[in-house]
């Protein structure tokens, strides 16, 4: 711990830190084109793995949370996770609290550990300097078949009406919530 307290701070190491594997963030490198995640579906996985403690428990943040976590719509997020679900990296399960009354969703993450384990197996090195054709259409099997990519989100990017680029936002500077 003292080497995260030096790097990170004593206040920062003492909240804790999850445990995000390193295939995760390079996922999108062992994918094709058309099984590509967006950054908002990435960063939903992320959240989900930093929120799932041990195997046998099932994290369950609410759609909410992961938005504002993510700094996104809780519709952008609702997208990325029926995505996810579609392609078959996450399973995603009702859960009911007392009485009945629905709760947050619970998500199941075997199936993205057992893409990463492939992904593990085709580039044992961290960082290959070539991509495998053969390896990503391996690893891109596994996930579900017939799901379409996401659709656009309005002004990112795409030619307006009349063929000129949409605007988009202006960047903001980063401000820390207090609580």
């Amino acid at each position: 711990m003292s080497d995260i307290v030096e790097k990170w701070g004593r206040p920062v190491a003492e909240r804790g830190f999850a445990q995000v594997p390193n295939y995760l963030l390079l996922l999108n490198q062992f994918l094709d084109d058309e099984h590509r995640l967006s950054p908002v579906e990435l960063l939903v996985l992320i959240q989900l793995v930093g929120t799932w403690w041990r195997k046998g428990d099932k994290p369950f943040p609410s759609m909410a949370t992961l938005a504002r976590r993510c700094g996104s719509s809780e519709r952008q997020i609702q997208r990325a996770v029926n995505h996810l679900v579609a392609v078959g990296l996450v399973a995603k399960e009702k859960r009911r609290a007392g009485r009945g009354l629905i709760s947050s969703n619970a998500y199941d993450l075997t199936p993205l550990a057992e893409v990463l384990e492939e992904a593990a197996k085709a580039y044992p090195n961290d960082y290959p300097r070539k991509i495998d054709p053969d390896a990503t259409r391996r690893i891109t099997a596994r996930l579900g078949k017939g799901a379409a990519p996401p659709a656009p989100v309005p002004g990112e990017g795409e030619a307006g009406a009349e063929g000129q680029p949409t605007r988009r936002r202006p960047r903001r500077r980063l401000a820390i919530h207090q609580a």
